[in-house]
């Protein structure tokens, strides 16, 4: 994909997102609160961002993932396998801008976390789980037992935890499988598949074990908090832009620093050609810079503004903060890269029979459902759990009656929902209206909410493609 292609979908990802803002902008009178001039300049740097940054995947961090995939599947040594599944997960999720970008918004509500610490645990997680994934499928155990234990152990440990670290690992889970670390995971896992011969079965799947690891993570990480609800200093909240932009620079130096060390030494142990090497060399400079831009808007601008229209909609009546939150809900999943994609391999899949329209309208209504469910929570001080543990309780009850190959596809597209919109403006525009409402605390587990629900939609649509298939018949 060329990189004017790459900038007309990232321009209509970002596009309803920033029309809704202005209108919420000038309906709540907040002109003179924040700039919208710098708004729709934030607004171009982060199309162009992302755009770099897609591109920039596409031609070096893709090729690198392929090239290591196949190097190290040929080897056929288990061992090699899964330590490389741990430590390609970790790496890449370390660099994932959503990872950090969840970070910094846990840090402006608990001073007592470490973003690199949280983001490094994070990426532990993911790098444990994407391991544990692979050795699910070199030794055929069963993906719906496996899922089905995993979330159970999860649920169960939310059980003991406080609601705001529950909520904040359920979003963890939300926010790591984006376009860095997924081409990574199926790289390998394409790998594995091919030792038992290209099963279908085996073919997804890995998205979805390799996403439970960030929430037992966080979850565990946060037994060992000391919570207090602390705030950072005030001064942390006010930075000029050139101290924004070095310290953007820095995080992102530190955060992909690893992953082009990987990429020069995958270059040199393949002896790639001249052509290659320089290409995929670009395409590394381009994700840098396009993460620069990305995480520079998102700090600020996007965020503050997504901060003062939450803080403002709080004075509405709850039928409109509820409405409000379905409408930004609705346009940010039919915007969404990554659910047109999913929804054409499902198409794909299913050879025309469930079509692409059915399943984007289904998973759109879904992330609707989930951004009014998570206002009303905050109106209400509803606990999350109260919440989600019903959601993935309905999701496991009808996991038996779901094709095996459907549910594995329905938990991988747990993430496609929770693109970089939902982190950089709903979270911080959740967190602006339940800093007013009551707590900035009971914002977060929105991201949770809105990945459980393309799990529930894929589920009932493959239930149904199964009906339809030769009686029904179930693996």
């Amino acid at each position: 994909m060329s990189f004017w292609e790459k900038l007309k979908e990232t321009g209509l990802s970002v596009l309803p997102i920033t029309v809704s803002a202005l209108v919420l902008i000038f309906l709540f009178g907040l002109s003179g609160e924040v700039s919208v001039i710098f708004f729709l300049f934030s607004s171009l740097l982060m199309v162009l961002g992302l755009s770099l940054f897609l591109l920039g995947v596409d031609m070096g961090f893709i090729p690198v993932g392929n090239h290591l995939g196949n190097l190290i599947t040929g080897k056929r040594k288990v061992w090699l396998l899964l330590s490389s599944g741990l430590v390609l997960g970790a790496m890449v999720t370390f660099a994932e801008p959503d990872v950090r970008v969840l970070a910094s918004q846990v840090k402006s509500v608990d001073g007592s976390v470490d973003i690199n610490l949280f983001v490094l645990v994070i990426a532990l997680g993911v790098g444990l789980f994407m391991a544990l994934s692979y050795l699910r499928a070199l030794s055929r155990f069963s993906f719906k037992i496996t899922i089905a234990l995993c979330i159970g152990v999860l649920c169960l440990l939310s059980l003991f935890l406080p609601p705001f670290l529950a909520s904040v690992g359920f979003d963890a889970g939300g926010a790591t499988t984006g376009p860095l670390a997924v081409p990574f995971i199926l790289a390998l896992g394409i790998g594995v598949s091919s030792v038992h011969g290209n099963r279908e079965e085996d073919s997804f799947g890995f998205t979805g074990i390799a996403s439970i690891g960030p929430v037992l993570a966080v979850m565990v990480y946060g037994l060992f908090l000391n919570k207090g609800g602390s705030l950072p200093p005030s001064e942390e909240s006010v930075h000029s832009l050139l101290s924004t932009f070095i310290s953007v620079v820095k995080s992102v130096s530190s955060s992909l620093l690893p992953l082009v060390l990987l990429s020069i030494i995958t270059v040199a142990i393949m002896k790639l050609p001249k052509v290659g090497s320089i290409k995929i060399g670009v395409g590394i400079l381009y994700s840098y810079l396009g993460i620069v831009l990305f995480l520079f808007s998102v700090e600020a601008s996007f965020m503050p503004v997504a901060l003062a229209i939450g803080s403002a909609l709080a004075s509405s009546s709850p039928y409109i903060v509820v409405l409000t939150g379905m409408i930004l809900g609705f346009a940010v999943a039919l915007a969404e890269p990554a659910i047109f994609v999913l929804t054409g391999e499902v198409e794909e899949k299913s050879q025309g029979r469930i079509r692409r329209k059915v399943l984007l309208f289904s998973i759109a209504f879904g992330v609707a459902a989930a951004l009014g469910l998570s206002m009303v929570r905050i109106m209400l001080d509803i606990d999350y759990r109260c919440l989600i543990l019903p959601i993935y309780g309905i999701i496991l009850i009808l996991l038996p009656f779901v094709p095996t190959l459907f549910a594995s596809i329905a938990f991988d597209s747990g993430g496609v929902a929770t693109g970089p919109m939902t982190s950089t403006f709903l979270l911080p525009l959740s967190s602006g209206f339940a800093m007013v409402v009551g707590s900035g605390e009971m914002a977060f587990g929105m991201i949770g909410l809105i990945a459980s629900m393309p799990i529930l939609a894929l589920e009932i649509l493959g239930i149904i493609y199964s009906i339809k298939t030769r009686g029904g018949k179930n693996e």
